[in-house]
């Protein structure tokens, strides 16, 4: 049996998320949470084929004379300008509580404008300008001076944007991600309706769950463990393991869609422990930003190769994610193994992107601020090219 060792020193640090419901159709649950909350003045945000959904009619509906507006062209990736033009409607609203309908970038977005209307940016140049997250900040949440707008978050995909106070926005004339973080930035509620999903192309909600994976994947596999985040990722790496392929089968079947949001949620866990990302997400953000991948894909093409690489310094930790995923294989193969069963990519030249550009997003991802929590260092440009050519 493998010897079970807690960390000496430790810090658990609780969200401000305050709710996480399911079990009720979406609009009954918000309707309950916008009266828990209190609010008068709701403002939307939505993608661009939200607009005109009938999930979005009900939205509206059951906000009834709360709601005061909608901002639905929010793009991939959350360029910084649809972040201020959103943020510039909802004060023109003078909305006081934000609900976000969709994938992680719709709930990124309403991150963003919280932080906007709190600090006063109105350009795109001042939200890039803020200062990008680093190291996990060891000190109490910072005091909340003055009133955040509170987000409610309705993911419709499994990247759980919504349970973090994180944000990336994408610089569009630099192609790279700039990744902003206060804990006032975290939703306030997450409502789960698997019927929610449903539209969504089946190809990118089980790519979001791989995304999911690589969430708890790097972390059970990270040389920081707690005994906490190890049991969370864990457990959300066997649902997932079992709802993904289950979802694949029956697309119609609403309960391993369950099953995977509430896996999904799971994996998140480790951020609470201060238990950090490495390369996969590095790289990750880069190559999202800077080849238009989604992030769900971006985990599918990066992760196992990133196993692989890492396997020399971390192999003991990686056999938590085999057996969790119920593989005697290498985490990396396994990983693959179950990508592949999908019908995803799981190699970059399977998504288009050029070979050259390979240097430059390794370049790039030295910046990013997860590379540095790698357990295997990641030293140099040529250390980072080496795992994108593992996974070319």
């Amino acid at each position: 049996m493998e010897n079970i060792s807690s960390p000496s020193q430790g810090l658990y640090r609780q969200s401000p998320l305050e709710r996480v419901v399911h079990g009720m159709p979406f609009d009954d649950a918000l309707r309950h949470e916008i009266d828990l909350a209190g609010v008068s003045r709701v403002f939307v945000l939505g993608s661009r084929k939200a607009a005109e959904s009938v999930s979005m009619q009900r939205l509206q509906s059951a906000l009834g004379g709360r709601f005061v507006g909608a901002y639905c062209n929010v793009a991939a990736h959350v360029p910084a300008d649809c972040v201020i033009e959103a943020a510039i409607a909802a004060k023109a609203a003078n909305a006081d509580h934000l609900v976000a309908l969709g994938g992680g970038s719709v709930v990124d977005a309403a991150k963003g404008v919280a932080l906007c209307l709190k600090a006063n940016l109105d350009s795109r140049e001042a939200l890039l300008g803020v200062p990008a997250a680093g190291a996990a900040d060891p000190g109490p949440w910072p005091v909340q001076d003055g009133p955040w707008l509170r987000i409610t978050a309705i993911p419709v995909s499994l990247s759980v944007a919504e349970f973090t106070g994180i944000a990336g926005i994408t610089d569009p004339e630099k192609r790279v991600k700039h990744i902003i973080a206060h804990p006032w930035m975290s939703p306030r509620a997450v409502i789960f309706d698997p019927a929610l999903t449903l539209p969504v192309p089946l190809r990118i909600f089980l790519a979001s769950g791989v995304k999911a994976m690589d969430h708890a994947a790097e972390r059970l596999a990270s040389m920081g463990s707690h005994p906490l985040m190890d049991a969370v990722c864990t457990q959300a790496l066997q649902m997932l393991a079992q709802a993904l392929p289950a979802v694949a089968r029956a697309p119609g079947d609403l309960s391993p869609r369950l099953q995977c949001q509430l896996g999904a949620w799971m994996s998140i866990h480790g951020s609470a422990e201060g238990v950090r990302m490495g390369a996969s997400h590095a790289l990750g953000h880069v190559l999202g930003a800077h080849a238009n991948v989604p992030h769900g894909l971006t985990s599918c093409v990066l992760l196992p190769s990133v196993m692989r690489w890492n396997h020399p310094v971390n192999a003991e930790r990686q056999r938590r994610v085999s057996a969790a995923l119920g593989s005697r294989d290498p985490a990396g193969d396994a990983l693959e193994k179950l990508i592949r069963e999908l019908g995803l990519p799981a190699r970059l030249n399977e998504l288009g992107v050029v070979r050259e550009d390979l240097e430059l997003v390794a370049r790039k991802s030295l910046r990013d601020p997860g590379m540095k929590f790698n357990p295997r260092k990641v030293g140099s440009v040529d250390d980072a090219r080496a795992i994108l050519e593992m996974a070319w």
